[in-house]
């Protein structure tokens, strides 16, 4: 089959190989997937290049190693394992990190990490759910425990997970705050229903930040640092940055009388059905920021840091 890899951790995104590789195997207790689309993560190359795993025991994974963990596509082998799933099955879904992506024309997958697809919804739109959406909802509800007419600030919501929360926030019955860079990603947010969106190009947004119950960043670095601040004792702050610097600190947490959490999003079939469902009935729209064919994967990655993202990138296979 075709498949993108990564062949050198040392090279990062220079590293990304796109060329034939064996098929995958079911094994005992896993289906294989004839992969449509899948969604892309650009700082996946450089989980590898530090050293960060993500293998259980915090080894690196081994190379090379496909890309791409969030994909949809078609059932086309599901004689393995105890599930309910049948050959010609739309289905999509998060394949855990330590494993081979779904960047290929097939993938391995286990029932655990995946749901089914339902008509009306495109293997490009469902493909970019299981990374985006579910970290937002596991960053809002899971660890945040939003609940309605609280406020949340989300840092980054013109992103791939902040699209997602906003929209999911709102949904919720929670008032909404966004930071967002640039008068672009500003009216996207606003277009996706943020109450408040602050242009970090130009402003700060404690101005306006007051009374907010969670902050959720999807950014880190500065953003988050600021958060510690306005966050009241009772509050919650959730990050999802990949910076080791950026992981809260339990004992300031304590000492400022508020919850924290860093996270990494897992596999969910029910929260990914539910999240199918609001796409479905226009509660969430998916926001794409570009579709490349697989062919181009290395040079997508190689371009990512050259150009803003609003939404996710795609590449159809």
């Amino acid at each position: 089959m075709k498949a993108a890899w990564i062949a050198d951790a040392a090279r990062g995104d220079l590293s990304i190989v796109v060329g034939e590789t064996a098929d995958p195997d079911a094994g005992s207790r896993g289906l294989i997937v004839a992969v449509e689309a899948v969604g892309l993560t650009f700082g996946e190359p450089h989980w590898v290049t530090n050293g960060a795993g993500p293998l259980p025991d915090g080894r690196p994974r081994p190379l090379p190693v496909i890309i791409g963990h969030e994909f949809a596509g078609r059932v086309v082998d599901a004689a393995a394992g105890d599930h309910d799933f049948t050959v010609g099955d739309r289905v999509f879904g998060l394949i855990d990190f330590w494993r081979n992506g779904a960047a290929a024309e097939l993938a391995h997958v286990l029932p655990s990490e995946i749901a089914r697809v339902p008509e009306g919804i495109s293997a490009v739109d469902a493909a970019t759910l299981p990374i985006g959406a579910l970290t937002a909802w596991q960053g809002l509800f899971d660890h945040g425990h939003l609940q309605a007419g609280q406020t949340v600030l989300i840092h980054g919501g013109a992103g791939a997970v902040g699209t997602f929360a906003i929209q999911i926030a709102k949904g919720a019955k929670a008032r909404v705050i966004a930071t967002a860079r640039g008068a672009e990603s500003v009216a996207l947010c606003r277009s996706l229903g943020a109450d408040v969106v602050v242009d970090t190009a130009a402003e700060r947004f404690e101005a306006v930040a007051g009374g907010v119950d969670l902050v959720f960043d999807t950014v880190g670095r500065d953003l988050l640092e600021r958060s510690w601040a306005i966050v009241p004792r009772g509050g919650t702050l959730v990050t999802i940055s990949g910076e080791a610097e950026d992981a809260p600190s339990p004992e300031r947490a304590r000492e400022l009388g508020v919850s924290a959490a860093w996270f990494i999003v897992s596999p969910d079939p029910g929260q990914l059905a539910q999240l199918a469902s609001w796409v479905l009935d226009g509660r969430i729209r998916v926001k794409l920021d570009a579709v490349y064919p697989l062919d181009d994967a290395r040079r997508v990655f190689q371009e990512a840091a050259g150009r803003a993202h609003a939404g996710k990138t795609v590449l159809k296979i």
